[in-house]
């Protein structure tokens, strides 16, 4: 078994072992990490129309709708009425940063989805 394969098996072990809480920090690190992706890319005028980039981009928007899909609103309340907007805002930034290939949109989403999983990380390690 490769390094990669191995690697790999290991992700894929400690997503399907994992809690609910510990998944949502996983999107969120994921979420993260293609934002942050993205805005390298978008940032350099050589790689901002890039596939990679756009890629990026649609693997955070996926993240991020999933999250936003998954809101129990009956059980949430108000707080999943929050969060809804906040994902709602975060995906139109999102896609104002795809269609117009600058930066702006994915540091303003990147700014909130920290602030998330910041609160998160708090909320999960009580």
């Amino acid at each position: 078994m490769s390094y990669a394969q191995a690697a790999a098996t290991y992700q894929r072990n400690a997503v399907l072992n994992a809690s609910p809480e510990k998944l949502v920090q996983l999107l969120y690190d994921g979420a993260i990490k293609h934002l942050e992706k993205s805005r390298i890319g978008l940032a350099d005028g050589k790689t901002a129309r890039s596939a990679d980039v756009g890629q990026s981009l649609g693997k955070a928007m996926g993240i991020l709708g999933e999250l936003r899909a998954s809101l129990d609103h009956a059980a949430g309340g108000e707080i999943a009425r929050d969060l809804d907007r906040l994902y709602e805002f975060t995906l139109d930034q999102l896609s104002q940063a795809n269609l117009h290939r600058t930066p702006v949109g994915v540091e303003n989403a990147l700014r909130v989805v920290r602030t998330l999983k910041e609160g998160w990380d708090g909320v999960v390690a009580h």
